[in-house]
């Protein structure tokens, strides 16, 4: 638990944010991508690449809400 904490002290929050932002926003555009063309590849491929990237946008967001609750940022209530 303690590597845990200590990896978490140092993780890179602001850009992790940013990676899981633009990983979500392009998910969300290949899912729409999907519904409008209606063809078969575009909705499997949003129901499968664009959950993956998804996936990994909401780890990333979670990893960073716990890396600085581990930092114990003052001003956090």
């Amino acid at each position: 638990m303690r590597r845990l904490l200590r990896l978490l002290a140092k993780w890179p929050i602001d850009r992790m944010l940013r990676v899981a932002c633009v990983l979500g926003l392009v998910a969300l555009a290949m899912m729409v991508w999907g519904v409008v063309s209606g063809a078969p590849l575009p909705v499997v491929a949003s129901m499968s690449v664009a959950q993956g990237l998804g996936v990994v946008a909401c780890l990333l967001f979670g990893l960073s809400i716990a890396a600085e609750v581990a930092r114990g940022k003052p001003g956090a209530p």
